[in-house]
């Protein structure tokens, strides 16, 4: 069989990996053919080099990066040496949980996407920057962003919240989503008005218990109010929602 990792260039200090994983690491490496060297040296950033270090909370990681090194984590190589695949040269790449996955964003700011293309990409992943049919999962912050509606209504795919993400990185898998979809009501502030308090107390607890907050008094931070003659709809609307999710 070829030896996958002949010609890359693996630098591998003990001082950057964690020790339990020293040996399976070196092993693997040595296996498929990568010539190791057991130290760090930054001043190595060429497109057939690559540096393993535990994860981006290191205190060396940032230096590596800022250098131009590939880094990789150790969930990665040993994914690599596992599946007789190519070292991955994209900057850090901490391990292939999500390898061909698709991920859709919407209602966060630019600074937060920045964040979680990091986390996509460092898995694997492909981040999305337009609405497709090939989108395997749909992050959003709330049930206001914009594409929420296109993707409960048309898509028909896990529409999750940016927690599912993070366990997901916490994992080293796509971690499964149940506990992460967005709730319908998620980013809502719901008033009411013209409704006897025993409904009020049951509109509450429905709002609360489908992500939303309930306001006593109409502000400007409510995005809608439910008043008598829309009391009905509601309920007729929270249905037909539960029903997509």
């Amino acid at each position: 069989m070829a030896k996958v990792f002949k010609g890359a260039n693996v630098f591998m200090s003990r001082n950057l990996v964690p020790p339990e994983l020293f040996d399976a690491l070196h092993d693997a490496l040595k296996l498929n053919g990568a010539q190791v060297f057991l130290c760090c040296d930054p001043s190595r950033n060429a497109p057939n080099d690559y540096h393993v270090i535990s994860s981006p909370d290191h205190e060396k990681f940032e230096d590596l990066r800022s250098k131009g090194c590939n880094l990789l984590g150790p969930q990665c190589l040993l994914s690599c040496a596992k599946e007789h695949r190519l070292l991955p040269n994209q900057g850090f790449t901490c391990c292939l949980a999500m390898d061909g996955v698709n991920i859709l964003v919407s209602g966060f700011e630019k600074d937060e996407k920045v964040e979680i293309e990091k986390l996509v990409t460092a898995m694997g992943g492909v981040l999305q920057t337009r609405a497709s049919s090939d989108v395997s999962f749909v992050i959003v912050k709330n049930v206001l962003a914009q594409k929420y509606k296109w993707a409960l209504n048309s898509l028909k795919k896990p529409i999750v919240t940016i927690n599912w993400l993070h366990q997901c990185w916490k994992e080293h898998r796509v971690a499964p989503q149940e506990s992460y979809r967005v709730l319908p009501f998620s980013g809502l502030t719901i008033c009411v008005s013209g409704i006897p308090a025993d409904e009020r107390r049951q509109i509450e607890k429905l709002v609360v218990q489908n992500g939303g907050k309930y306001s006593a008094e109409l502000t400007k931070r409510c995005t809608h109010l439910i008043c008598q003659i829309s009391y009905v709809f509601f309920f007729i609307h929270l249905h037909l929602i539960l029903a997509f999710h």
